[in-house]
């Protein structure tokens, strides 16, 4: 594991990246774990990926895992921190494969340099409300319903440490930024040209599937996919998740 020191007005950020090639045309792929995560949660695929000869890097958002707590936690600052870990380990395009707060993170990076991305899975990304009605709904990272707080004890008995270490001032703080309406950030995706997969956990989610199918919509090369599991695909459903992920990523 690296730590990339970034002085006193960022925290510092912790990440893995596995055989990194930055000559091949092939890039590496960058994955970006949810709200409570850490870069273990993607243990599984990181090993199916390295398998399959690709180069890996997987980050802990910053007041996550071994990553620093931060003063503050706006989503642009998650989305900033991707941006500094591909120019700190000199990599200028990647395939991104992120869940969740980490998919939301990884959108706005995307938006503000299109260029670094070449394809994108994301898994579950909570959208920006567009109107009174999503708002309504408060459709929030933070939240989560009955059965996935059930299999997410079960993954905490087996790994307590990203519960451990991860900031207990960020939920309140990303979910207050959900709080308003955001119609740039719907506009702004019809400028990501890259090959995306948005990825639903189906009716079992706390993330409404037609949220997400307005997300997949919304980009121009978009494609929607269910997988009936839960907000947590890549745990609950690994098989299905994986055919998805290498389907996106070898085409």
């Amino acid at each position: 594991m690296k730590v990339i020191r970034r002085g006193r007005e960022h925290p510092d950020l912790a990440v893995t990246a596995v055989n990194i090639v930055r000559t091949s045309d092939v890039p590496p792929v960058l994955l970006v774990h949810g709200m409570g995560g850490d870069h273990t949660s993607w243990k599984r695929v990181i090993r199916t990926l390295g398998g399959a000869g690709r180069s890996v890097i997987a980050v802990d958002l910053r007041g996550h895992g071994r990553s620093q707590h931060a003063e503050r936690y706006a989503l642009d600052d998650f989305a900033g921190d991707l941006s500094a870990v591909l120019d700190e380990l000199a990599v200028p395009r990647v395939d991104v494969v992120a869940h969740s707060l980490g998919a939301h993170s990884a959108l706005r990076m995307a938006m503000a340099q299109p260029e670094r991305v070449r394809r994108m899975v994301l898994e579950e990304p909570p959208p920006m409300p567009e109107n009174d009605d999503d708002l309504a709904e408060r459709i929030v990272p933070a939240f989560t319903g009955l059965g996935d707080r059930f299999r997410g004890i079960r993954a905490l008995v087996t790994n307590p440490l990203p519960y451990v270490r991860y900031d207990r001032a960020l939920p309140d703080e990303v979910a207050g930024q959900f709080d308003r309406t955001e119609c740039e950030w719907w506009t702004r995706l019809s400028g990501l040209t890259a090959p995306a997969v948005v990825v639903s956990g189906g009716d079992r989610s706390f993330l409404p599937p037609r949220h997400l199918r307005r997300v997949a919509q919304a980009l121009p090369n978009g494609e929607f996919v269910t997988i009936d599991s839960s907000h947590s695909v890549h745990r609950d459903r690994p098989t299905e998740f994986d055919q998805v992920l290498h389907r996106h990523l070898n085409s």
